[in-house]
């Protein structure tokens, strides 16, 4: 399809199109001759991992450059673009930046908590960006002096343990994969965070016995 026809398609301006193109995000299409380039599904995907992440997840330019650098990447494999657009997506650093160097910085105590989570469920261990995080997480509760205690983690891990893996969806292109990985995890990430907000205000009320808005 012409360009033309590739902005109809995707909903996206031919303007949008040729600032994609000259930014890297969107691979050329193939040359028919020296004026006309003609695109195929793989644009049209691109185009709307675009969009998906410019308007649903709201990323910038550059971050999103920064997945589709990982999806064009003959070297990398599925999981490297399942982590990215995960990182992205939640807002989290990536794995060997200053994230991951405040945890070496900080008390070994952390460390150990998560890893007695992963051993407790059998979870794969590796490094990663996902395990620099809550380690640093833990640690930076327990700087504060909120107390993280094994139990309370476990209870935690039982939980997302079941959310997931039943939200994991590794079938379709890379493009495919990547939106659907960026769009559920800043989707559910809100809706585990509204639930768990609505708990604690639920509970909050039944031992308060004090009814809302009194």
């Amino acid at each position: 399809m012409k360009l033309s026809a590739l902005a109809e398609a995707t909903g996206t301006s031919t303007a949008s199109i040729k600032y994609y193109l000259r930014a890297g995000l969107l691979p050329p299409g193939a040359k028919r001759n020296q004026t006309t380039a003609v695109y195929d599904d793989t644009h049209v995907e691109r185009l709307e991992l675009i969009s998906a992440l410019r308007q649903l997840v709201g990323l910038s330019i550059e971050q999103i450059r920064t997945l589709t650098d990982v999806i064009d990447d003959p070297q990398a494999g599925m999981l490297d673009v399942m982590e990215t657009a995960q990182l992205l997506a939640g807002g989290l650093p990536p794995l060997g930046t200053a994230a991951q160097a405040a945890a070496d910085e900080r008390t070994a105590a952390a460390e150990a908590k998560v890893t007695a989570v992963i051993e407790a469920q059998g979870w794969p261990d590796t490094p990663s960006a996902a395990r620099a995080a809550a380690t640093s997480v833990v640690a930076e509760l327990t700087e504060l002096g909120l107390k993280v205690g094994d139990e309370y983690l476990q209870l935690i891990a039982r939980a997302v343990d079941m959310i997931s893996d039943s939200d994991i969806e590794i079938s379709g292109s890379r493009d495919r994969v990547a939106m659907h990985v960026a769009v559920g995890t800043h989707r559910y990430s809100r809706l585990v965070l509204a639930l768990l907000q609505l708990g604690q205000t639920s509970h909050s009320i039944a031992r308060s016995g004090e009814q809302p808005g009194r």
